[in-house]
């Protein structure tokens, strides 16, 4: 419906109250009633209401980022995601959640945010019985049945199923800072399980024993303990293994080969946790850190001269002036 005011003819929603001067615009707001998508990118499974969107969306693909940031020189796709950037700089967090009174940088974020605070999972796989909050989940976890792969690196020719964190496996940038330990991460999702760590909290349970754990990626090699699969085969022999990593270390029995070495004396070990034994146990060091484990049960960052006391003098200058 239409109406006139003062010369000006509005085009009325039918869906609410709201009115609009060009019919265009009312077309691009109905389709949030309708959720209609018409403007399909043909690289991957997304869908969009407005062609501009999708034109946005396209760079993902391209790798092209033409909006520069001035104060950090990042680039990004769009001009909206280039604001929401700006923002992170000036900590203004605009968009506040009327449940728990925490605020964003973006809309977003408030969005996906208030999902936290339902547990309905609308989205539903056709192929299996697990269903997700979020459109975009359910179209990443569906690639895992089809096995399409329609994010390829340009600096690798490796796929994925998702445009992700992998471009900074290259780059090696790690943007998101732990404020308790100061270790970086590649991603939002990898720092926030790591935070787990700190606070002991075990979000992620399996549904066989109930043991729980405080990364995914735990849970899910756990998982294979129940169900017996071991995908990961050595070539060398006829073992299989239920982890990577369990198969790499199985491999180093092949080979000989001793790649974890201690940082203060020359011996070697197989496994990276027996080097970190040694070194805890030998010298009263944590390794990579500036930690030293008092032998009078201190645990802080100590003086060399305090743990002198306890340890070997030229253990310690060796590994001070590495």
């Amino acid at each position: 419906y239409f109406i006139r005011l003062n010369g000006v003819r509005w085009h009325g929603c039918p869906y609410c109250s709201k009115e609009f001067k060009k019919p265009s615009d009312l077309v691009r707001h109905i389709r949030i009633h309708t959720h209609e998508k018409p403007y399909k990118c043909k690289q991957c499974f997304r869908a969009f209401a407005v062609k501009s969107t999708l034109t946005a969306h396209m760079k993902i693909h391209t790798g092209e980022r033409p909006y520069k940031c001035l104060q950090c020189s990042k680039g990004f796709a769009s001009s909206g995601v280039l604001k929401a950037h700006i923002r992170t700089h000036s900590g203004l967090k605009a968009f506040k959640c009327l449940l728990c009174d925490t605020t964003f940088t973006t809309s977003g974020s408030l969005r996906r945010h208030m999902t936290t605070h339902s547990n309905i999972r609308p989205y539903m796989c056709s192929i299996c019985d697990k269903s997700f909050k979020k459109s975009s989940h359910l179209k990443q976890h569906v690639r895992s049945h089809t096995g399409e792969k329609p994010y390829r690196c340009n600096l690798c020719g490796r796929s994925f199923v998702s445009a992700g964190q992998h471009v900074r496996s290259h780059t090696g940038e790690k943007p998101y800072r732990c404020n308790l330990c100061g270790r970086s991460f590649v991603s939002a999702g990898v720092l926030k399980s790591h935070l787990n760590t700190h606070t002991g909290e075990k979000p992620y349970k399996c549904d066989e024993c109930e043991k729980c754990f405080t990364v995914k990626s735990t849970l899910d090699c756990h998982i294979k303990t129940h169900s017996g699969e071991r995908p990961f085969k050595c070539p060398l022999c006829d073992k299989a293994f239920n982890q990577k990593s369990a198969l790499q270390v199985h491999r180093v029995k092949h080979t000989g080969e001793k790649p974890y070495r201690c940082e203060v004396c020359p011996i070697s070990f197989t496994q990276k946790s027996n080097m970190k034994l040694h070194m805890k146990r030998s010298h009263g060091y944590l390794p990579s850190s500036n930690k030293l484990i008092g032998m009078c049960g201190a645990s802080s960052v100590l003086s060399v001269p305090h743990q002198l006391m306890f340890t070997d003098q030229n253990a310690f200058k060796i590994m001070r002036n590495k």
